[in-house]
């Protein structure tokens, strides 16, 4: 018989549900053990071995697939308890997370309660570059500036880096450049490009998009690894799969490079599977806390 295995790690409860070569649905809760994400989801793995009369290692054998969600990169978000970022933005739009996208106000006095921005100004480096909206080089990028921005991160701990340039979108060869430098003075520092995780015309969103990438780097790679690692270790020779924040599934690989993919994943995954499971009247459930 072979199994496929849904785990979804939450801040109190893992849940986990087992599906059969039949259809049928098994589900497993335990407690979830902060800072050790792994041992909540092996008590649920050893609940439904014992569920099933096999051992652990022998439930893991014969899994095909395992597909894993949790709330650690949204919670992070939301807390603010993400990893220290740097923003290397073009000069003059050093305020681009404050300024958001300027909406109308009733008043030009009338400040909306936005939070803090996501990354603090001290943070935020511009350097001298412009690229048009054409694609066309108007400025070329100071490359001193780049590399006196990179010694300050040092200098501040700062433990990822992302670049947003205002049009690079239409020629992204200075934020190209930037990475190279990044990777030459900073080897070991993770960083992100605007316009490869996101290459959309509105800056805010796509600087957005990559501060907040750039912040979980850090935290889900090692954690997605863990787990990879700790399943192997366990005799799982399947494939680990994690939940996307599009409703899908993702590789591990794509998880670890790009964690904003899984940003609001549990949300995004349920409707999907309930939707399935409402159109589908072939798989019975059983309950087992």
């Amino acid at each position: 018989m072979t199994f496929r295995v849904g785990i979804d790690v939450g801040g109190t409860f893992t849940d986990l549900v087992v599906a059969d070569d039949d259809g049928r649905l098994t589900i497993f809760k335990a407690s979830t053990t902060p800072g050790q994400t792994s041992q909540g989801i092996f008590d649920t793995l050893e609940l439904a071995a014992e569920h099933h009369g096999v051992a652990l290692e022998g439930l893991l054998g014969q899994c095909a697939t395992v597909v894993y969600s949790g709330t650690i990169g949204t919670n992070a978000v939301v807390t603010n308890t993400a990893a220290k970022v740097g923003l290397i933005c073009t000069e003059g739009f050093r305020d681009i997370l404050l300024l958001r996208e300027g909406p109308r106000k009733p008043s030009a006095y009338d400040s909306p309660p936005y939070p803090e921005p996501y990354v603090p100004r001290y943070l935020t480096m511009p350097v001298a570059e412009r690229v048009n909206a054409e694609g066309g080089v108007d400025v070329y990028l100071d490359e001193d500036e780049v590399r006196e921005a990179i010694r300050a991160f040092k200098n501040w701990d700062v433990e990822a880096v992302a670049v947003s340039f205002l049009w690079s979108v239409a020629n992204p060869v200075h934020e190209k450049r930037v990475g190279e430098i990044i990777a030459q003075e900073w080897p070991r520092i993770p960083y992100v490009l605007s316009h490869e995780l996101n290459p959309i015309v509105r800056e805010y969103r796509r600087t957005a998009s990559a501060v907040i990438d750039a912040s979980l780097q850090p935290i889900l790679s090692v954690e997605i690894e863990r787990i990879d690692r700790d399943l192997n270790e366990r005799g799982f020779r399947g494939t680990l799969l994690v939940g996307g924040s599009a409703g899908g599934v993702i590789t591990p690989r794509e998880a670890a490079q790009r964690p904003i993919y899984t940003v609001g994943s549990g949300p995004a995954l349920g409707p999907v599977a309930g939707r399935y499971l409402a159109e589908t009247d072939e798989a019975g459930s059983d309950v087992i806390v």
